[in-house]
């Protein structure tokens, strides 16, 4: 993958992203206001020396490397894939494709993985979270991987809504109101929801040789592009759960309980010094104070979703009216 002269800049999740290679993002229109601002480059050999003189990564490493330096930088290194050096300050991510590996696996899996990464350097709390528009408001889905917020954003998709971010969630509190901010206009599925939902699986590309998930691009019908208040996130339940379970219920959380789902579901666990966790605490604790939470409880099978799509949509509106009031 080489990089050529042209510098493309996007707006994804209110960042505003540079990059020498064309991405399938939507293109950055304002420049003003940006969240934060990242540049990817070409990543050489200087980029991916260790400062301390040893080896950043070995064969012997597992398939996922995260390393803190003690230049304050941070080196990624996902197998057979690529790796990537996150300079201090979080400004430059020095990107090179390992084995062969090309640009739809940058695009479709790491670009969010390692973005991430340089939010957190530049005091931005990226949240796992899906998030869709209902009217002219956001509600989000709180949950690990594998806990089913991308199946159930598709559902939304296939009820005609629209996607304002998967998998991962910016969240602006800079106004009174907290700002949901669009993503990269793609959703990420596995075969079986992408033919419940979506209907063609063959338009989605695949994350990376191992896995059978799909990144599936929307169209302007089906995707939201900038920022909407973010009124509601709903908490999903571990897959175990859902086996046992026979009915949908939604629990209201109290401002506590959702500052503790926040801090569970935040997208960056590696990175754990004194700042990083003020800031999370921080970030968690103000935007607890300004949405509401609710734990969802349903039954597995994709056949309940649309029941639990319409429970959702109707607490929504009533909280969304509540808000306006």
């Amino acid at each position: 993958m080489m990089a050529g002269d042209t510098v493309n800049r996007y707006s994804v999740y209110g960042v505003d992203v540079s990059s020498p290679w064309p991405f399938e993002f939507p293109p950055l229109t304002d420049a003003a206001n940006p969240i934060a601002r990242v540049e990817f480059v070409q990543g050489d050999d200087d980029d991916f020396q260790d400062p301390a003189g040893g080896e950043l990564a070995s064969a012997k490493d597992e398939w996922f490397v995260c390393r803190l330096l003690p230049d304050r930088s941070a080196y990624l290194r996902w197998s057979g894939l690529y790796e990537f050096r996150i300079g201090r300050g979080g400004a430059r991510i020095a990107s090179r494709p390992l084995e062969g590996s090309g640009l739809p696996v940058l695009q479709n899996f790491l670009f969010a993985q390692t973005l991430s990464f340089a939010l957190v350097y530049q005091d931005v709390e990226p949240l796992h979270a899906t998030v869709v528009c209902v009217d002219d408001c956001a509600i989000g889905f709180l949950g690990d991987c594998g806990f089913g917020k991308s199946t159930l954003l598709a559902s939304f998709v296939a009820d005609g809504f629209q996607v304002l971010t998967d998998d991962l969630l910016v969240v602006d509190l800079s106004d009174d109101r907290a700002i949901a901010r669009s993503g990269s206009g793609r959703i990420k599925l596995l075969p079986d929801s992408a033919s419940a939902f979506l209907g063609d699986v063959s338009r989605g590309v695949p994350l990376h040789p191992s896995t059978t998930k799909r990144s599936f691009p929307l169209d302007e019908r089906h995707r939201h592009t900038g920022g909407l208040p973010l009124d509601c996130l709903f908490v999903l339940p571990q897959p175990e759960d859902r086996t046992s379970t026979v009915s949908i219920e939604l629990l209201p959380l109290s401002r506590s309980a959702l500052m503790q789902e926040l801090l569970k579901n935040s997208f960056i666990v590696e990175m754990l010094d004194r700042r990083r966790i003020a800031g999370q605490f921080s970030f968690a604790a103000q935007l607890a104070s300004r949405i509401d939470g609710v734990r969802l409880s349903y039954p597995a099978g994709l056949h309940h979703l649309p029941s639990l799509r319409q429970r959702i949509v109707e607490h929504a509106r009533l909280l969304h009216g509540r808000n306006i009031q």
